[in-house]
């Protein structure tokens, strides 16, 4: 038998992941079955069980690399780590729905199984380890109160960002998901960053 290349590997996992990603963005990141992810990606079920065990691995490689990708938008531009963990913030975070939709339906679905609910917890821990370092990096230029849990301050994020995921992707807000982001900013900048840091309040 041929043996298969990386390359022809990585392209096949790209293929499902994208394929993935149009099928969730299709369906409002609802739940989708294996079998319309695998007639969008035009493979067979043993072609997806070699590169993902669970759908819910799936998900958690998509969400992975949407986080990667923030990271990213923040280290980017290369100045102060806190200018553009702010700028992250009231810019995409806490004003564009999309993201917390998809990471609060993947974490909704995924705790329905055992394997589901570790694959949270692997996301849970992700989501602390990427961003940790940059918040305690503001800390260190002073941007951010250094007496602030950084760890602590990041759940409070992500938990925040999970529930306004959650109430967009039911769209059951009373206000609206930019109102509640522009008051949250107003609260981050009264408790947890230096005095004298100004936050844009975005939609009022």
């Amino acid at each position: 038998m041929p043996k298969v290349s990386t390359e022809h590997k990585d392209a096949v996992r790209r293929r499902i992941m994208d394929a993935a990603l149009a099928c969730l963005q299709r369906n409002g990141y609802q739940d989708v079955t294996t079998r319309e992810l695998l007639a969008e990606a035009g493979l067979s079920t043993g072609t997806f069980y070699n590169y993902f065990e669970t759908k819910e691995a799936l998900y958690e490689a998509l969400a992975e690399e949407a986080l990667a990708g923030d990271v990213s938008r923040i280290v980017a531009p290369g100045g102060p780590i806190g200018a553009s963990l702010v700028e992250f913030l009231t810019e995409f975070m806490m004003v564009e729905p999309e993201g917390a939709i998809a990471i609060a339906s993947f974490r909704t679905h995924a705790m329905a199984t055992p394997s589901g609910a570790e694959a949270v917890a692997r996301l849970n821990r992700y989501v602390v380890d990427q961003f940790v370092p940059l918040v305690r990096k503001a800390q260190d230029d002073g941007f951010v109160d250094p007496a602030i849990d950084a760890e602590a301050l990041v759940e409070l994020m992500d938990i925040i960002w999970d529930g306004l995921g959650r109430r967009a992707g039911r769209d059951s807000f009373l206000t609206s998901y930019q109102r509640v982001g522009a008051t949250v900013l107003q609260l981050l900048a009264q408790g947890a960053l230096v005095p004298g840091t100004e936050v844009p309040t975005g939609e009022t």
